[in-house]
């Protein structure tokens, strides 16, 4: 068994900042890319889809953990469009995985989640509330039910090969790495291009008291290697991971709009459809656990990110 740390999906929002961290950490990691999905970054990746179990098998052996990042997501367009055209794939490279890690005695395996699992509910939720009986809200239902599956599967290797798994449920994430084009992005990275472009007005759809709480990448990827490293973390039992500062939406545009020196008329067309009222998680479990950790505030974590994405787009 090698020292190597495999992170499955290691281009992505949350792979890619966990590649540079524990890389700069002096940490012998093995990154993977789909096809030619950020072939550019991180230098040294290894290409495998893991929606054939071959490559589940290949990619796993010789590693002494495993990250699950991998995973086909759609922004609120596609998330409409389609509602059911990540389900299969997810399907595939998480099972895969997890089957794939058992087989190979993998020691660790830490598996991102997601608080869409959650019922719909007006307060910060805690792991103990998730409600089974009840659905995910609507427009989350299908990657709801599919992560309350995978959640349910770790459990199972956890039990049945006495695996250490890790199951972590963060909030909506967003930093550098993120996804700026206009079919896959999410409301932050949405936001700061439109606001980097000077539209004016700026139209916003849905609600202005739409609640969500959005956690730095920097922070989640900082958990991560927390849990690599500590075997206290509980095996199987989800952790909430979230900034604990809700945001409303009209909250959200105005610090968008700050960062990026933009000042625009801004209108909400609460004509349009609208995400989930209100979704925020509890983390009074996470700060037991980990430590009351210092959270990247929401201002700080935007100039990060749009500095980020300002030098992509001047290609340096």
């Amino acid at each position: 068994m090698s020292e190597e740390i495999l992170i499955a999906g290691g281009t992505g929002l949350i792979g890619a900042n966990l590649t540079l961290k524990l890389r700069e950490m002096g940490l012998p990691t093995v990154s993977t890319r789909f096809s030619n999905t950020g072939k550019n970054f991180p230098e040294s990746t290894a290409v495998f889809d893991f929606r054939l179990f071959d490559d589940c098998l290949a990619a796993t052996r010789e590693k002494k953990a495993v990250v699950l990042c991998a995973a086909l997501s759609h922004g609120a367009k596609e998330n409409r469009d389609n509602p059911t055209g990540t389900i299969l794939p997810n399907l595939q490279i998480t099972a895969g995985l997890l089957e794939a890690s058992a087989r190979n005695k993998v020691r660790t395996v830490v598996m991102l989640s997601s608080s869409t699992v959650y019922q719909p509910a007006g307060h910060p939720i805690r792991e103990d509330q998730l409600d089974l009986n009840l659905a995910p809200f609507q427009g989350y239902f299908g990657v709801g039910w599919t992560n309350r599956y995978m959640e349910r599967l770790a459990a199972l290797y956890a039990d049945t090969y006495r695996m250490r798994i890790v199951v972590l449920r963060p909030t909506s994430v967003y930093g550098p790495f993120d996804k700026f084009d206009d079919e896959r992005s999410h409301v932050v990275p949405a936001l700061i291009k439109r606001a980097l472009n000077r539209e004016d007005p700026f139209e916003v759809w849905g609600s202005p008291n739409v609640v969500r709480d959005f956690i730095y990448v920097g922070d989640v990827v900082d958990d991560i290697v927390f849990a690599l490293m500590n075997d206290s973390i509980p095996e199987a039992d989800p952790i909430n991971l979230c900034s604990g500062r809700p945001l409303t939406i009209k909250e959200t545009v105005d610090a968008i709009l700050m960062v990026c020196r933009h000042a625009p008329k801004v209108f909400f067309n609460e004509d349009q459809p609208s995400a989930v009222p209100y979704r925020a998680v509890d983390d009074t479990k996470y700060r037991s656990l980990f430590g009351k950790k210092e959270r990247t505030p929401f201002d700080v974590g935007l100039a990060k990110t749009v500095e980020w994405y300002s030098h992509k787009l001047s290609g340096e």
